[in-house]
């Protein structure tokens, strides 16, 4: 018997393109007319995607296979294509009870963190102006992308935290694709609280690439009842 999974995988991997979670639906109810519910489907986009780290904790026994892109659509996951799988709990990582709220709390942050980038650019470095945020290439996502002062291409990736190795090989993808476009490498900016010192090493084979660590300053403001 085929579960939904399978047949949402098999429908996403013939199409060999991007769909929508309308598309899924439309090309599930038209294999298997009546089989399943349109909750059952979302819940199951929900529970398979790679990249949602809630999905992981909710849902932790199904498989991950698809990822979901920025404007929404889904397309297999591919390592080679959406790099490592950065979303996932280490190995051995239980959830205590807390876990969705330091996914939660993570998220948040580094959204906050992110916010106050692209509203302070030149905090980082002088001149420094933005060109897109969350800004979709294929071979992943950049945090932002802004322009220095000579009109240079900066990439600027954010991580909470301490900085994993897997981020100097995100950034290696990223200069990549841009070589590929426009034929020369840009500058590219990472942006933690701490980095390690495999992660320094690894940053000097990248040229044009800085290490950045930011701090957190707390402020408290009455809160109305």
């Amino acid at each position: 018997m085929v579960t939904m999974a399978q047949a949402i995988q098999g429908i996403v991997e013939r199409a060999g393109r991007r769909l929508s979670s309308d598309d899924i639906k439309g090309e599930v109810e038209a294999a298997y007319p009546g089989k399943w519910k349109p909750a059952t489907l979302q819940a199951h986009l929900y529970a398979c995607s790679v990249n949602n780290p809630k999905g992981y904790i909710h849902h932790p026994y199904a498989a991950k296979f698809l990822y979901k892109n920025t404007d929404g659509t889904f397309e297999l996951y591919s390592e080679e294509k959406h790099g490592p799988n950065e979303w996932a709990p280490a190995e051995g990582e239980e959830d205590e009870g807390g876990a969705a709220e330091l996914v939660q709390a993570s998220i948040s942050l580094e959204r906050d963190i992110e916010d106050h980038l692209v509203n302070n650019l030149e905090s980082l470095e002088p001149g420094l102006k933005l060109v897109a945020r969350q800004y979709s290439t294929a071979v992943g996502r950049i945090d932002i992308l802004a322009e220095d002062k000579n009109g240079s291409r900066v990439i600027i990736e954010l991580k909470v935290g301490e900085a994993k190795d897997s981020v100097i090989g995100q950034i290696a993808r990223y200069v990549g694709w841009f070589v590929r476009q426009d034929g020369q490498p840009p500058r590219s900016i990472v942006v933690a609280s701490e980095f390690p010192e495999g992660v320094r090493y690894a940053a000097t084979m990248i040229k044009g690439l800085s290490l950045l660590a930011y701090r957190v300053n707390f402020s408290f403001e009455p809160a109305t009842v």
